[in-house]
Formats: C-alpha cells, structure tokens, sequence
C-alpha cells in the first residue's frame, strides 16, 4: 500500500494497525511503507506518544515497536453503527442532488469513514442502503469548478466574479459578496450582497457559467440571518415588501394539503365543508400566483385582492391558449 500524499490520520490508522496485527514495525519499514524519511517516522512515533499519549515502546529483543498496554485504543470520536447506518442514509439521499458535486463528496466521506470503523461497527456501505431508492428529481446541474469557487469564497469571505445568464439573456460579468448558501425545493442558490447597490440578492448556482474568487476580503453583516432574511416567504423571493395570502382547497384536495407543512408560519383551518384554507407569507406575487395555480382547480385564492386579479387574468389568458 502506497501512502505517498494520503492524509496524516491514515498512517495513525496504519500504524495502529500494524501493531496490534503483531507484524514488525521499525522507522525503516515505516519510511519504506509510507515513502518518506526515518527521521520523519520518529518524530510521528514520538507526536503519538506525546499528542495520543499512545504507549508505544521499542522492544529490542524483537526489534520492533510494540503496544506496552495493548487494551488502549485510539481516542476517536465514538460511531456506533446506528451512526454509521444514518450516515449512509443521508448519502443515499443526496441523489436527489446528483447536479451538484455535493452528492460525491458526501458518498465518498461516507465510504471513507466506514472504512475506519472498528470491526464491530464496520459494514459494508451497500449493504447499508440498498433498500433505499431514490426517484429521479427535475433539478438544475450545478458546474464543480462554480461549486468551489463559491465554497471558497464563503470560506474565506473573498468576493467572488461570475458570468452570470439568465434565461432568454446574454451573460452578464459582476462581482458579488456571498453570504450563505441555500437549498430550496431541489436547487441550490448563494443570498450574496450585490456591491453595485449594497442589495442582497438572490443567484441559481446553475445560472453562473463561470466563478473566480479573488483576493479582495468583505464582511458578513454581524446581524445577517439567513433564516429571517428568507423566513418570511414560502419560497426565495426577497427584497420586496412582504405579505400573507389565502387559498381555499377543495374536500378532495383538503386531506392532503393538511398533512403538509407549507411554512413554519403557516395558519391552516378546517372549514366545516370539509375544505380547508391555508394563510401563507409570501415575498412576491408570482410566488404567490405560481402556488396557487399548482392545483388548478382544486384551489381559489382568497387574498389579497391583487392576487385574485392576478390568477383570474393568467387563468383567462390560459383558456385562450388552450382554444
């Protein structure tokens, strides 16, 4: 096994392996085992001792390295299997995000940590989830390089120049201020602070067709927070003036809507009929009227006003599509 440019935790794991195995262990088959210098072996061997307090003792009547207690054990972070399994899970789950590089990484930290579970614990990954099938999503593919020069400038608060395209638009080069990330009904955006008019804005990560982080440093807002900068609509629309719409469902449709948590602030009433009508904030019209009209005619729109006149021009204009 090669060890050249693989993390310093996997010649931990190496060489605590090897001791409790009982094979020899020298500095010289260590450097050979893992192409670097005894003199950097023994300052690991002593970092061991020192950092782990790992009882690790040169026996010369063998000529290797022992455990003087072999009870004790590396002091990692304990996962049970139920962890493990739960892990897993959460992987198989990020299929649904398969356009974003979000989905390998977490499989292959999944793969990578089942690997060093103790032999009590360790399964094999597959055997994990392959009860678990996830249906295919609509989602919007995400480019890596954009993943992680977005990633990057979160991490490092360095403003961050895209090449920006909306649909039917030509690209567009600006420089923006990323705050957070955000997941939301299958796409992934960045809420970023547009330097041209200090708005904060919402952009699709799919939409930029290019990223460079650069060297100039910015600072999130102490009092930014991105649950309440998106808490007040049921979708991402931001910026404008909030509001609560109503909806009415119809008894068919009641018994499912009911069962669904549409927004924290949500306020749902059951009416007599058996209908029930659902109140929920919004933060822009054509959220609103997009919601409404996802069940056809199984909902009306109650409120406010300029949302009933809304959703009566789109549905008349529909019908003269429709012939």
């Amino acid at each position: 096994m090669t060890f050249k440019d693989r993390p310093y935790f996997r010649r931990i794991l190496d060489l605590d392996e090897l001791l409790r195995e009982g094979k020899p262990v020298t500095t010289r088959i260590l450097a050979s085992r893992w192409e670097t210098s005894t003199k950097t072996v023994q300052r690991f061997l002593d970092t061991m001792r020192d950092e782990f307090g790992a009882p690790i003792e040169f026996e010369r009547a063998q000529g290797s390295y022992r455990y003087t207690d072999p009870s004790w054990h590396l002091p990692w972070i304990p996962v049970k299997g139920v962890d493990l399994f739960a892990i897993g899970i959460a992987a198989k789950v990020f299929q649904i995000y398969e356009g974003t590089p979000v989905a390998d990484d977490l499989r292959g930290a999944f793969e990578r940590l089942a690997e060093v579970m103790p032999e009590e614990v360790k399964i094999h990954p597959s055997s994990l989830v392959e009860r678990l099938y996830i249906h295919p999503q609509p989602l919007r593919v995400v480019d890596r390089a954009v993943w992680n020069a977005v990633a990057t400038s979160l991490r490092e608060k360095t403003t961050l120049e895209v090449l920006y395209q909306k649909p039917g638009d030509e690209a567009r080069r600006r420089e923006i201020e990323p705050y957070t990330l955000v997941l939301s009904q299958g796409d992934w955006f960045v809420a970023a602070r547009d330097p041209e008019d200090g708005v904060v804005k919402t952009f699709y990560l799919s939409r930029i067709r290019e990223a460079r982080h650069t060297v100039f440093r910015y600072a999130v807002p102490k009092d930014f927070d991105a649950a309440r900068h998106f808490g007040e609509t049921i979708g991402i629309y931001v910026g404008g003036e909030s509001f609560r719409f109503r909806v009415r469902f119809s008894r068919e449709i009641a018994p499912w809507v009911a069962e669904v948590r549409w927004h924290p602030r949500q306020e749902l009433t059951p009416l007599p009929t058996g209908e029930v009508e659902l109140e929920l904030p919004a933060g822009s019209p054509v959220e609103a009227k997009r919601f409404v009209l996802s069940f056809g005619k199984e909902a009306q729109a109650l409120a406010p006003a300029e949302l009933v006149e809304a959703i009566r021009i789109e549905v008349r204009a529909m019908a003269a599509a429709a012939g």
